[in-house]
Order: C-alpha cells, then sequence, then structure tokens
C-alpha cells in the first residue's frame, strides 16, 4: 500500500483527535473541545512558522501524524526544531509510517536550514535510536495545577 505524507489540515479533526486519543503521556487525556483549540492554533498560519504538522495517508485514511516546532535557541547556533508528536495508529504500526514521518520532518528541517531536531520518548527510544537520533539527556515534566 501507499503511504502519503502531507501537511495536516483542519478537515482532517475527526480522524487526528482519535490518533491524539492513543498518545499516551501519564496525563488526562484531551478532550474533543480542548483538540479543536489546539488544533485550530497549531494550523494558524504565522510568518515565522512553528507548528509543523504532516498526516501520513495509508489505506485511504490519515493513520499517523507528527507535530514539530521550529524555533532559536539561546544555547544553540541557527534553527533547532523538536518533533513534539509522532503517533501512528495502532492497527498500522510497522509498515513504516513512522519512518515516512520523521523523513518528511528530516526534509522540512533541511529546506529550511534547520541544524538540529530533536525528539524526546519514554517508551520507543529504539525507534529514534534506529534513525539515527542518539540520547543526550533526561527530560523531566512537572504538571502544574492552574487556578
Amino acid at each position: 500500500m501507499t503511504i502519503t505524507i502531507r501537511r495536516g489540515q483542519s478537515e482532517d479533526a475527526k480522524q487526528l483527535f482519535g490518533l491524539a486519543s492513543q498518545y499516551v503521556t501519564g496525563r488526562e487525556p484531551i478532550t474533543i473541545d480542548e483538540f479543536t483549540v489546539a488544533l485550530d492554533n497549531v494550523l494558524r498560519y504565522r510568518e515565522q512558522e512553528t507548528n509543523v504538522l504532516f498526516v501520513a495517508e495509508y489505506e485511504g485514511r490519515v493513520a499517523g501524524y507528527s507535530l514539530m516546532t521550529v524555533s532559536r535557541l539561546l544555547h544553540a547556533p541557527g534553527l533547532t526544531a523538536h518533533l513534539q508528536e509522532l503517533i501512528v495508529d495502532e492497527s498500522v504500526r510497522g509498515h513504516g509510517i513512522g519512518d515516512r514521518l520523521v523523513a518528511a520532518n528530516e526534509h522540512y528541517c533541511m529546506g529550511r536550514g534547520v541544524r538540529q531536531l530533536s525528539a524526546m520518548t519514554s517508551h520507543i527510544g529504539r525507534f529514534y535510536n534506529h534513525r539515527g537520533f542518539e540520547p543526550i539527556g533526561q527530560h523531566y515534566r512537572k504538571i502544574l495545577e492552574l487556578g
């Protein structure tokens, strides 16, 4: 089957919400209302684009997505990018969809002159290791209570 990678769009919302619901981080799941606000923000045009959403189509449906942010850091020269989310539907993992999404992000970065692409994961490090990423530290998170 053919895998097609393209930029995400608002028409993908229903399928993207289903995939985002599979993205387990230990926090409470996102609601459809919260997701709608987040997707609108991600898709909003910005002159200095910071959010890059790619979707993978497989067997006629959105079967995966990646969300990358591009920014400047004070400690690193040039632009850097961070792969914030990469999810492939559980039912089609192992078909190369994740590989194609990573490659799309790398291609985008090289075209923009991004010098560093990073990713954080807690449970699929071997996926990134196999693709040339190397561990460089630890990632810490604190959930903040709002209000």
